[in-house]
């Protein structure tokens, strides 16, 4: 049977139990000025999903707003890898026996769009704190392939993105200043690489006389 690789945030994610043993999980953080995102998975366990092995990713979502207002969580993925997504809401920190307040279902054996448009699974007050848990498998047949799925957040003037294992996590920058940041390190680099053949050849002229 074919695999599929599931990549979150370009970083693939690992097959998890339904009850896993966080013992190899890593936390990922993306802190903007007012959203706080915190994704906990084992990412190291990562690498292929198979119908019925669900990958288990928790991002809990907060905000530190100065008025009130609502924080909108929603999904994205590409990919042509067909994922089954359960998605589920906890309004408290979950404990190994499942939602101390009772969980909601926002999402229950949902084939996971990738058009890459993102997709609302839920709005809360920006006072509150909801952790969100994402049960993602293949879908039985599919043929297997690569997905990438990503987590957003959004409120007070402010989005976010995460990912996992170090992969694309970001927070309410336009890309236009991404890009002035890359053609910042590439001019840096190259005043580096000036100012090295400037002493190369000025010490050069040096040993001559």
């Amino acid at each position: 049977m074919k695999r599929a690789l599931l990549l979150v945030g370009l970083v693939a994610v690992g097959a998890l139990s339904a009850q896993p043993a966080w013992a190899a999980s890593t936390t990922q953080v993306v802190q903007g000025q007012i959203l706080r995102l915190v994704s906990v998975a084992d990412w190291d366990a990562a690498g292929s999903l198979l119908p019925g092995e669900p990958v288990q990713w928790d991002v809990a979502v907060s905000a530190d707003a100065p008025d009130p207002g609502t924080v909108t969580i929603g999904v994205s993925a590409t990919g042509d890898a067909e994922l089954v997504v359960d998605a589920t809401l906890c309004m408290q920190p979950w404990a190994a026996s499942g939602c101390p307040g009772g969980e909601t279902v926002l999402r229950s054996d949902w084939s996971l769009p990738r058009d890459g448009a993102e997709v609302v699974l839920t709005r809360m007050a920006d006072t509150e704190t909801a952790h969100v848990r994402l049960s993602i498998a293949l879908a039985a047949g599919d043929e297997g392939g690569r997905t990438d799925v990503l987590v957003h957040a959004t409120g007070a003037g402010e989005s976010a993105t995460i990912g996992g294992g170090g992969g694309l996590a970001t927070t309410g920058v336009s890309p236009v200043v991404y890009g002035i940041f890359a053609g910042g390190a590439v001019l840096l680099v190259g005043g580096m690489l000036l100012v090295a053949t400037r002493r190369r050849r000025s010490r050069d002229v040096g040993d001559e006389s």
